[in-house]
């Protein structure tokens, strides 16, 4: 899945930063992006990208939640957290000592409840008045949601999700990469999961742990593998033809098992429509191709459908608020 993820989803860490006297533009300059996209309200970063700034902010603020957490989290945290952690016996003893280190690393302190309907909940309640960034509440919660999937093979469908801030305009990407619809203005960070999965044996080792820390943090920024969204669904099966035509809306509906208006109706409830979510795959490709390789302009914009390169300038204006060649390296075109 070619996901791609909004600039401004980091705007308000990366204004704290700047703030902080931190060299921001150091960091997007490594991973390839312009100082200027990030001030477009409609720029996009590749999940590599993201990483890649994560990154390079670890490495100047020498903080694994960049110096916005109550207090620091020196690199090399995360890895010896990981190693305490697969040791455990089962998922329900590895979330226990996962909350207990994170509460001692990070001073934010974690509850785990199962009640009566099965259903167990990882929550942190934060005192009156008291504020979180919402990098380290969507850190935490990612890092939590990831890595339990990973330590058991298996993904974490969350039944809910709760985050103290106001994010309502990313809410859609907040469900596309937590498989879930969460809900702002909360008081506190939850996420809720069947406790069916408590007892499922950890099955990882040393060696994982070594390559899942290579990558880190880029698992935080990519879609859930399980598909809990009726927009995660549609967009798997439309992207499934990626050389084809777009499937109609009753073609659609049938593969989901549904009619076609229960469909529309359950992603006009999520805030969106096949023609959106078929733009914003459109979207998605483009900037992952531009980033990620070197093939002409004037042969993505034919591939992605379009009769004339012009086409596609226009429409990735709309996408993103910038030329196709801003988002190429080297800008050679």
């Amino acid at each position: 899945m070619a996901y791609t993820i909004p600039m401004r989803f980091f705007r308000a860490t990366v204004e704290s930063l700047v703030k902080r006297g931190i060299d921001v533009q150091h960091a997007l300059r490594s991973a390839g992006l312009d100082w200027q996209l990030y001030a477009e309200d409609r720029a996009r970063m590749t999940p590599e990208q993201a990483t890649r700034v994560v990154r390079a902010l670890w490495a100047d603020t020498d903080d694994e939640l960049l110096g916005l957490g109550p207090r620091p989290m020196p690199r090399g945290t995360l890895r010896l957290a990981g190693l305490t952690i697969i040791h455990t016996r089962d998922l329900r003893t590895a979330l226990a000592r996962m909350l207990e280190l994170s509460t001692v690393s990070t001073g934010i302190a974690w509850t785990l409840r199962t009640d009566d309907a099965g259903v167990v909940t990882l929550s942190s309640d934060l005192p009156p008045g008291a504020r979180i960034d919402p990098f380290v509440a969507f850190s935490m919660v990612g890092g939590m949601q990831r890595f339990a999937g990973w330590l058991i093979g298996a993904p974490i469908t969350l039944r809910s999700l709760e985050f103290p801030f106001d994010a309502e305009h990313l809410g859609t990407e907040y469900a596309l990469i937590f498989g879930a619809q969460p809900t702002f203005r909360a008081a506190r960070i939850a996420a809720s999961f069947d406790a069916s999965l408590l007892p499922a044996p950890v099955i990882r080792d040393e060696a994982d742990l070594k390559q899942l820390l290579r990558d880190a943090p880029g698992a935080l920024f990519y879609t859930q593998e399980q598909l809990a969204t009726a927009t995660a669904r549609v967009r798997t099966i439309l992207e499934r033809n990626p050389d084809g035509p777009w499937l109609a809306a009753d073609e659609l509906a049938r593969r989901l098992s549904i009619s076609a208006p229960h469909m529309r109706r359950l992603l006009r409830a999520e805030g969106t429509a096949q023609r959106r979510i078929q733009e914003e795959i459109l979207r998605d490709r483009a900037v992952t191709a531009l980033v990620h390789g070197s093939e002409p302009i004037a042969d993505i914009a034919a591939r992605l459908g379009y009769s004339e390169p012009s086409a596609f300038r226009r429409a990735f204006h709309r996408w993103t608020g910038s030329a196709p060649i801003d988002y190429r390296t080297g800008r050679a075109e």
